[in-house]
Order: structure tokens, then sequence, then C-alpha cells
């Protein structure tokens, strides 16, 4: 009797274990590409706007997004640090992405096909039992010849905690990688088709 009452306690544990961690997991994604949109022959990526009060969550969502880009191989991506370089000769400041002038005229500047923007909107651990880490981010991709957005992405997801061990970089980084797989897929230039 007392092994098969055992067996139920662990086997209910196990299972609310499984529900805590799956209740714990939200995530929301809206992904959008222009029909016809040319493919990146070269991309320019802007540091990331920070509408958090983190002090390092867009230069750190950039990096990751530029991370995941390159490690795609499917997109020549100008260097981050080349990039920088460039706005702050024309006296443009590129940790102030709300600042800087439009895409296109940046684009322009930098030599390239497309430039991405982006923004994170929340990067916090919310406050509860198990201190939920929760990252938001949205992006967007101008084809400079044009000036028209040709594709868009907005992520939002929480993890589940310590049970987990989801943490906000984990959090970050699988939304990252998810947007450079879809851009990628969608824009990926002709080594992606």
């Amino acid at each position: 009797k007392r092994v098969a009452a055992r067996r139920r306690w662990s086997g209910a544990i196990v299972a609310l274990s499984a529900a805590l961690l799956l209740a714990g997991c939200g995530a929301a994604a809206r992904e959008w590409v222009k029909p016809g949109a040319a493919p990146i022959i070269r991309l320019a990526l802007l540091p990331f706007d920070n509408q958090t009060p983190s002090l390092r969550a867009g230069g750190v969502a950039s990096d990751l997004v530029a991370s995941e880009l390159l490690a795609t191989g499917l997109v020549s991506l100008l260097d981050p640090s080349e990039v920088a370089d460039l706005l702050r000769r024309e006296g443009l400041e590129p940790s102030e992405p709300g600042r800087l002038p439009s895409a296109q005229r940046i684009g322009r500047l930098l030599q390239v096909t497309h430039v991405m923007q982006g923004s994170v909107t929340e990067y916090r651990y919310k406050p509860g039992v198990s201190e939920t880490p929760v990252v938001g981010v949205s992006a967007r991709v101008v084809e400079v010849a044009s000036g028209e957005v040709v594709w868009t992405a907005s992520h939002a997801r929480s993890g589940s905690g310590w049970l987990a061990g989801d943490g906000l970089a984990r959090i970050a980084q699988s939304i990252a990688r998810d947007m450079a797989q879809h851009l990628t897929s969608a824009l990926g230039g002709a080594r992606g088709r």
C-alpha cells in the first residue's frame, strides 16, 4: 500500500510540475513579409531602441539578432561596429536610435540594400513566486531603394522561471533566433532560396 501511495504522489507531483511549467511559458509572435519583396543583398542592423528600464536591453537584443543572422549564413550583414563608426563620422549617435534619420537615408549612407531597426519593449522579471522572465522585441526591415517596410516581426515571450532555469538571456536568445530564421527564410538572398 505504501509503495502504491508513493507512486500516486510521485505521479501527481510530476503532473503538477509539468502543468506549472507549461502554464508559466507564454509566447506571442506576429511576423509579416511583403509579397514579392527583393531579397537582402547587404543588411545594416541598427542598435535596437531600449524602451525598458533595463540599461542594456536594446544593445543585448541587437547583438543577439546579429549573431543569429550571421549563424544562418544566409544574409550579408554589415559589421555592427562599422555601422556605429560610420554613423558617428556623420555626426549621428547610434546609441540613440530614436534620434537617427530615416532608415532609407541611413541605408544610402551605409551603402546597403536593407536596414533593420528594432526596439525592446519588455525586458524584466515579472514579480511572483518564481520571478518569471519576460521579453518583448519588435523589428522591421526597410528596403533602401523604395523606403518601404518589407518585413516586420514582434515577439513577446515569458519563461517559466526557476522550474526550467529560464532567464532573460535565454528568452531573448530564442526570440532573436526565431526572428533571424523567419527573416532569412523570407528574404535571405540567393543562398537562402
